[in-house]
């Protein structure tokens, strides 16, 4: 008897211990974590991947800047909701394998909504199908091979494609009287893509280039032997598809081998790095871009004025073409989870709809493949700096 009211005083001792360890916490938790669901992010975290090292960096350094300044804006006038934008960068070197593993990476991070990347095509391209898998979607702020068109419902770009860029440069080349046109190109997708398009619009207009060469990215520093067979063909004006730093050493190198073609390119040539790197031998550079300083629409004066307010310190003196980008990259995400809240399916639907959001580098239209078609403009480099310029113009 005494056995068992001792037994039956432990087990009404370890009840009331039991009882006291449930509920004894003062502690209180979100109503989230009681129910077991996660906390809700704090900020909005969109993220961002581009070449930031390597011989691209400058690019995607560039596109960098216009984005900062585009969260640092909607952050200090309260963020989306009463929420920061919070950006997630990355670098994915100008390299398509590692592009598809920053891709890998974002797409399985439930807390981003949204990717700004990548520049180059071929990074792209690599990512697309990652991204697009994982319903997550990508806007491109610099990519142009024409591939990308049917890269994904996820995937958009606010650069013009080169089905439009390299027809358009190419047949103002042939306007202003060259008829013996070389293409020197990238061997990537932005560069075949450029190579396709220019071959096509030459065979429209005339017999087809006078001759091609290729050249590697980040890779080939000596054009002497593209130079060579150029001027062995007869070549007297050369689109070069290509970024900054080749247009750059391919001039230099020609004129240093006593070779002066009239050189021409799409938005790489539209560069202030090209005067910076070469000097007098950036002269006479064609370029074409659809941001320019020059243009006195209130969004373009006010974005020039903003931008080298907030970079003076960084002794950036000049704004470029590629930072614009990346701006109105943002400011669209931004725009459709305002509207429709914070979801990667909430934002593509908005991106797919869309239709003349006022960009600073004009109006901006998606198709229904992502694309974008941006009236562009000519310019050339006088005395280092970048001149309007139109076919005929002394």
């Amino acid at each position: 008897m005494k056995r068992g009211i001792r037994i039956l005083a432990a087990l009404l001792v370890m009840l009331l211990f039991v009882a006291g360890c449930a509920g004894g916490s003062t502690e209180k938790k979100p109503a989230e974590q009681q129910q077991g669901q996660p906390e809700k992010p704090k900020t909005i975290k969109i993220a961002c991947s581009f070449p930031l090292s390597g011989s691209s960096a400058e690019l995607g350094q560039r596109t960098l800047r216009g984005i900062t300044l585009a969260v640092e804006e909607i952050n200090a006038a309260g963020g989306i909701n009463g929420k920061k934008i919070e950006i997630v960068s990355m670098d994915d070197r100008a390299d398509p394998k590692e592009a598809a593993n920053v891709a890998n990476l974002l797409a399985a991070n439930a807390e981003i909504l949204a990717v700004i990347g990548h520049n180059n095509s071929s990074c792209t391209l690599a990512a697309a199908p990652i991204y697009n898998k994982a319903g997550l979607p990508n806007l491109s702020p610099d990519s142009s091979s024409p591939k990308i068109t049917d890269a994904g419902p996820y995937t958009f770009r606010v650069r013009n494609s080169d089905a439009y860029t390299a027809s358009f440069n190419i047949q103002k080349m042939w306007d202003a009287g060259h008829r013996k046109i070389g293409i020197l190109y990238e061997n990537n997708d932005f560069g075949r893509g450029g190579l396709d398009v220019g071959v096509k619009t030459l065979k429209e207009i005339g017999p087809g280039p006078t001759a091609t060469e290729a050249f590697m990215l980040g890779e080939t520093k000596d054009f002497s032997t593209a130079i060579t067979n150029f001027k062995k063909a007869g070549v007297e004006a050369v689109y070069l598809v290509g970024d900054y730093t080749e247009i750059a050493l391919f001039c230099k190198q020609a004129h240093q081998m006593d070779y002066n073609p009239s050189v021409w390119g799409g938005t790489g040539a539209f560069n202030p790095a090209i005067a910076t790197l070469v000097g007098k031998d950036a002269e006479g550079i064609v370029g074409s871009s659809v941001f320019y300083t020059t243009d006195q629409r209130p969004e373009v004066q006010e974005y020039v004025k903003k931008f080298l307010e907030r970079y003076k310190s960084e002794g950036i003196t000049q704004c470029d073409a590629f930072s614009p980008n990346g701006y109105d990259s943002l400011r669209i995400i931004a725009e459709a989870i305002k509207k429709n809240g914070e979801s990667r399916e909430g934002i593509n639907k908005y991106m797919t709809t869309l239709k003349d959001f006022p960009g600073v580098i004009g109006n901006i239209t998606f198709d229904e493949n992502g694309d974008v078609k941006i009236p562009l403009k000519l310019f050339v480099i006088k005395n280092g700096e970048f001149v309007p310029w139109e076919v005929g113009q002394k």
